[in-house]
């Protein structure tokens, strides 16, 4: 691919949200394979890239992780500018970091002058069930809301992680891509695969159990 063509397949991914939700982990997952479970609070920002392979297509993500804390807020703005995609992750375990997404971070995405921008939503540390704070139907419904893509996904068991980027990519693709759509008919073909591998599963073969007799092949006494 020559330098133009990588250029114009080139987009910009930006990560918001509280200090803390988790976004410094999705990145490091959906970039490297890796979880590091004790991440300082991001003060800068950082800058990865990641090539999404989505068929027979492929471009390129340029993925900026932004400070959380509020002392940094009005230094992560200046890192919206040009973004293709943002993505507002929010932790399932603390209301308050959903409450500052709804309040806060959205609103200062929401004016950009950008048609195409394409938002999502991300419901991260989904494995610590036990600690849910917010649903994930209220996660879903401020999703819909503002017309953006849900995830569900935990940066610790690598859940969720890959679909949400996927389908930031083909939203970027073909603006009329419905995720939700795609979402329940990839859940449908699941559950379809999984009717037929029940159905056509070999059952054992019972035999009868030989009698000793004469031990002859042909006789009745020994093969019933």
């Amino acid at each position: 691919m020559s330098e133009k063509k990588e250029e114009e397949r080139t987009y910009k991914v930006v990560l918001v949200g509280e200090s803390g939700v988790g976004k410094t982990c999705i990145i490091n997952q959906f970039v490297n394979k890796t979880f590091e479970p004790e991440t300082s609070p991001t003060q800068g920002t950082k800058f990865s890239k990641k090539e999404l392979i989505l068929g027979k297509e492929s471009i390129n993500f340029n993925i900026w992780d932004t400070p959380g804390l509020k002392k940094y807020h009005d230094f992560a703005k200046l890192f919206y500018k040009g973004a293709t995609s943002i993505i507002l992750v929010y932790d399932v375990t603390s209301q308050k970091s959903f409450d500052e997404l709804k309040n806060y971070w959205y609103n200062e995405i929401k004016n950009l002058e950008n048609e195409k921008l394409v938002i999502a939503v991300a419901a991260n540390k989904s494995d610590l069930i036990g600690q849910q704070a917010v649903i994930n139907e209220k996660g879903k419904a401020f999703a819909d809301e503002i017309g953006a893509i849900f995830g569900i996904t935990s940066a610790k068991t690598n859940t969720g992680i890959q679909a949400l980027f996927d389908n930031i990519g083909r939203k970027i693709l073909d603006p009329n891509f419905d995720y939700a759509a795609n979402e329940k008919k990839m859940k449908d073909n699941s559950e379809n695969k999984m009717r037929v591998e029940e159905k056509t599963e070999k059952k054992p073969v019972l035999t009868s159990p030989v009698k000793k007799c004469c031990g002859l092949e042909n006789c009745k006494n020994c093969f019933k």
